[in-house]
């Protein structure tokens, strides 16, 4: 059905979407429901309102998919190209499917569709199926329904990169954004909740859910793995029971023998400040023509090349008990190692920039120096034999963890899945998709911050080679600059290589001005993440990188504090010198001077302690997955100053708590908030209504405050996330206020709507709000 995303290839796992309806009848649009039966005349319909038969069902969705082609492309539409037969099972009956395997031939040409006028007419057609679907929707099939939006979805695409975005798109552009439908449908085809809710949550439009639904996934025998205890906000497929935790052979009935690193020369190249590497030499055959190794523990020298390996421990490379792998697993380290560093193939190479010439010589000369020298051993960090377990020693090696990997030659991505994956079979497109998507890898904290050290020297292992997946979001970037790129993939293109930039680019690695000069220069998305001057804001990469930390898993929320420190550049030292995860994520926030605003809003477990309720205690999404927005708040001793946001003061007086309503004196206590608020008993009167997720005790005598995150178009009668709060004392027309309760806020009538069963009326309009200075803690 969305096999126009893959032209000119095609999916390896289509969606289907039985079609037994009719085909249009070439008529006017506005008039075949009336030709049809179920309106009496154009926009008068014939039976009740949600009473349609469903004997209508297929020519209704005749009309809103095949209907809106015809619109479109009228006479020159042959129908039959967009339904496909197939035999099912390799029996004589067939089934007819949806397909748009060939509407790529429909818009292809520029100078025709402009000639054509088909922009326009794609755009005035969306609207109107739009406004459509939404009453019919109760008519139409689930899936039949997905296509039709992904077909407007794609003519509505196409119309704008040909003749410009539409001024006033209104509200049908979030209508081709995913929905819950599509996230569910992710979910039952076996992805991670949390992967769905992604696409559901930070701007991908519906291609992008689509294009992922039709890939193949498969996974070694052994990963029995599911996402079936994982949640919209956190997956936990991939987290592991240390006491009961087996490292994997390579083949499930392969009983070859560990070799163990030597754990003195581990603490002893710690202790003298070093980086321990493993060096794996062959040393001959066994008597069943198996490789042997010898390993052994050296130090780190900057003239020595050597791999990296970031891997997750669920696919069983890990060990908790000793340092030590199977022969097998370092047979494949060894092999991946050897090509890493020295085949033609992986030869560096800077394929933009002004500074090309400079760096791919120098990066060539050290590439063929060391294989020059002959010795045919390799140089590899893991974490397995790396990392002693020791705990003085092992926390000098995890404070070293970065610069290890910046200081790579290479660093090797390994990941179960995505090692299934044939290089000659996958786009680029695909590839970056199913990194960002498929693999476990991704989904770990750790790997964050080894991704962002790696740079560009991040090779993913496929099942024939090694692919260098941290170019790839330049590389789609430069075919989309050139339109190279197909253009129903333009889009998921854009949006995978965003990102990826925003996974991995823009943050700790741009320290050197020379990195930055250069990205500046050579990078198309680049602009995100800087200020005017090219440096980078420690702002902008902590509103995207609390993201990053967390919508990733670990089984210590304490280790998020040091990752998220590690990639803000901050010293790592001064955070790991406290004890306790809370003491830790305050250390963190004492050393930063500024945090997003949008943080006031966010429902997530805070600091209880005057001046920090602002704070979230974890950086972990326990109730929806969502980006720090908003401006700069300034972090102060007394909270956190924001400046953006309208807000109402009244006193305790003015709130009615309709926790009261069976009080014995709640007449009384009605009739006097009424006098307060100049409203007449019996009669209407515009009021505020708050509901708030913690109760609040307004008590006499005390002055509150709401302050509102107000929706772009959003009215006095929608509800919009508020923060209220207590005010202490203002200086200066600033407010110093106590944190007390996430809630929502919008504009009630006395007299006409029923009260709520909970919650608060406050005396107020809409009119009153103002914009103030506010310090929150």
């Amino acid at each position: 059905m969305a096999d126009h995303l893959f032209s000119p290839d095609e999916p390896s796992k289509p969606i289907r979407i039985e079609y037994h309806g009719p085909l249009y009848d070439g008529g006017d649009w506005d008039e075949y429901p009336t030709r049809h039966g179920w309106e009496s005349e154009p926009g008068t319909q014939k039976f009740p309102e949600g009473q349609i038969p469903q004997e209508f069902q297929p020519t209704i969705e005749c009309w809103l998919y095949f209907g809106m082609l015809h619109y479109v492309f009228g006479d020159q539409l042959n129908q039959c190209d967009f339904l496909l037969r197939e035999s099912e099972n390799d029996d004589e009956g067939q089934q007819q499917y949806i397909t748009t395997k060939h509407l790529e031939r429909y818009v292809g040409s520029t100078e025709k569709w402009q000639n054509d006028g088909l922009s326009a007419r794609s755009f005035g057609i969306v609207r109107r199926v739009w406004e459509h679907l939404q009453r019919y929707d109760r008519y139409i099939r689930a899936d039949m329904c997905f296509a039709i939006r992904l077909a407007c979805q794609a003519l509505w695409n196409v119309a704008e990169k040909r003749d410009g975005p539409q001024t006033d798109p209104g509200t049908v552009k979030l209508w081709l954004f995913p929905r819950d439908r599509e996230a569910e449908q992710m979910v039952r085809g076996g992805w991670c909740p949390l992967d769905a809710e992604k696409c559901r949550k930070i701007g991908v439009e519906l291609d992008t859910p689509a294009y992922l639904l039709q890939l193949l996934r498969t996974k070694p025998a052994w990963n029995k793995r599911t996402h079936e205890r994982c949640k919209k906000t956190e997956c936990v497929a991939d987290n592991v029971d240390e006491s009961l935790y087996v490292t994997r052979h390579l083949q499930e009935d392969c009983t070859c023998e560990h070799l163990h690193a030597n754990v003195e020369k581990l603490h002893e190249v710690l202790l003298d400040g070093g980086i321990p590497l493993v060096q794996i030499t062959p040393r001959g055959e066994d008597e069943l023509d198996n490789q042997g190794y010898e390993i052994n523990i050296v130090k780190k020298r900057i003239s020595k090349r050597y791999v990296a390996v970031s891997h997750v421990w669920a696919d069983g490379l890990g060990n908790p008990h000793a340092n030590s792998l199977p022969t097998c697993q370092l047979d494949l380290l060894y092999e991946r190692a050897r090509l890493l560093l020295t085949d033609k193939e992986y030869v560096p190479q800077h394929g933009i920039g002004p500074f090309r010439p400079l760096n791919t010589a120098a990066a060539r000369f050290a590439h063929f120096a060391g294989k020059r020298r002959g010795d045919n051993s390799v140089l590899v960090w893991i974490d397995t034999l790396c990392i002693p377990h020791e705990r003085e020693v092992r926390s000098l090696a995890i404070q070293r963890i970065r610069d290890v990997y910046v200081g790579a030659y290479r660093t090797m991505l390994l990941d179960s899945e995505i090692k299934q994956v044939d290089s000659r079979s996958a786009s680029n497109l695909e590839l970056v998709l199913r990194v960002l998507y498929c693999s476990g890898w991704i989904r770990r904290l750790w790997t964050l911050q080894e991704g962002l050290a790696a740079k560009s020297r991040l090779y993913v292992i496929l099942s024939d080679k090694a692919v260098n997946i941290s170019t790839i979001a330049d590389e789609l970037f430069a075919k989309l600059s050139e339109g190279k790129l197909p253009i129903f993939q333009e889009k998921i293109a854009r949006y995978a290589a965003g990102v990826w930039y925003q996974y991995f680019q823009g943050s700790i690695e741009y320290a050197s001005k020379f990195d930055r000069f250069v990205n500046v220069v050579t990078g198309p998305y680049f602009d995100i993440f800087v200020d005017g001057d090219a440096s980078i804001s420690q702002f902008k990469l902590l509103s995207w990188n609390w993201y990053n930390v967390a919508t990733r898993a670990s089984s210590k929320d304490g280790d998020r504090v040091i990752v998220l420190a590690g990639v803000l550049n901050l010293d790592v030292k001064k955070i790991l010198k406290v004890k306790g995860t809370d003491s830790r994520m305050w250390m963190l926030y004492s050393m930063l001077r500024e945090f997003p605003s949008d943080v006031l809003f966010h429902d997530e477990p805070r600091f209880e302690f005057d001046g920090g309720r602002w704070a979230i205690k974890v950086c972990r999404f326990t109730e929806e997955i969502r980006y720090l927005t908003g401006g700069v708040g300034y972090i102060t001793p007394w909270g956190l100053h924001v400046t953006e946001y309208r807000s109402w003061i009244f006193p305790s007086r003015m709130v009615f708590d309709l926790r009261r309503i069976n009080d014995d004196d709640i007449q009384q206590v009605w009739e006097q908030w009424l006098t307060d608020c100049h409203i007449s008993f019996g009669g209407e009167g515009e009021v505020l209504y708050l509901g708030t997720k913690m109760p609040i005790d307004f008590k006499p005598g005390e002055t509150h405050g709401i302050i509102v995150k107000e929706y772009n178009h959003g009215r006095p009668g929608t509800t919009h996330p508020c923060v209220s709060v207590s005010l202490k004392r203002a200086e200066k027309e600033v407010h110093y206020a106590r944190y007390n309760s996430l809630g929502r806020v919008k504009s009630f009538t006395i007299g006409v709507s029923s009260l709520p069963d909970e919650g608060y009326l406050v005396g107020g309009t809409w009119d009153d709000l103002q914009k103030r200075e506010w310090v929150v803690g």
